[in-house]
């Protein structure tokens, strides 16, 4: 890169920085066009179109800066965090997980990547939840919690999916496991209640909704589960 386009990238960065996106983008343009072989420069493009809301020039630069440069970790990063931004989370996995593979032939898997990566399968089993797919939701959310095994929300998640599959075993030794962590995760002690109330275990689930109501009296799933159970035996 000769001199004046190196001074000309300085000053695009340096828009870039203060916020100038527009001016920095049209700068970097014309760095480009002098020297479309820089896979730098493309990433550069691809953060400022990113910032800028044009999430399909970004994807475009971002691409191109990792066909130039295969090896590129941080450009696939950045891609899949616009594929993230546009839920487009089987596309994002990809990219992730090519980052993931370059990044641990180089230096080993980062705790950074392993949590975005984990989010996004998380992000894709909601989906699949969301559509009632629980099967297809209960593989990715497996996915999330291997890569981040310490993070609750997504065990539950897990746990969710296998009580939807009938799994029960699966579920209350997912759903102990949370509550041995934190025996204040209300959201955990009530499903463990569905899970007991789902296998007719009736004086199980009682038991957890009703120390749900103790620590939380405004508790509105308790309450409700609790009436259930009352009218099935009422009934």
């Amino acid at each position: 890169m000769d001199q004046e386009t190196r001074r000309l990238y300085s000053d695009a960065l340096a828009l870039y920085e203060a916020g100038k996106i527009n001016e920095s983008i049209e700068v970097l343009k014309q760095v480009v066009r002098n020297y479309p072989q820089y896979p730098d420069v493309h990433n550069a493009l691809g953060l400022v179109y990113s910032l800028a809301g044009n999430h399909v020039e970004a994807v475009k630069y971002f691409k191109k800066a990792t066909e130039l440069n295969p090896r590129y970790i941080e450009a696939f990063v950045n891609l899949a965090i616009v594929y993230n931004e546009q839920c487009q989370f089987e596309d994002a996995i990809r990219s992730f997980e090519r980052a993931a593979t370059l990044e641990t032939l180089e230096k080993g898997f980062s705790p950074k990547l392993k949590a975005e990566l984990a989010q996004t399968y998380r992000q894709l089993g909601d989906t699949y939840y969301e559509l009632q797919d629980y099967e297809n939701a209960r593989e990715e959310y497996e996915k999330a919690t291997r890569l981040a095994p310490t993070f609750p929300d997504m065990k539950l998640k897990l746990a969710k999916a296998y009580l939807q599959l009938e799994r029960y075993q699966d579920t209350e030794t997912l759903l102990l496991d949370i509550l041995a962590q934190n025996a204040n995760y209300l959201e955990a002690k009530t499903t463990l209640g569905l899970c007991f109330y789902r296998q007719q275990r009736f004086a199980e689930a009682k038991k957890e909704w009703q120390q749900v109501l103790v620590m939380d009296p405004q508790s509105i799933k308790a309450r409700s589960y609790l009436h259930m159970l009352r009218e099935r035996h009422n009934g």
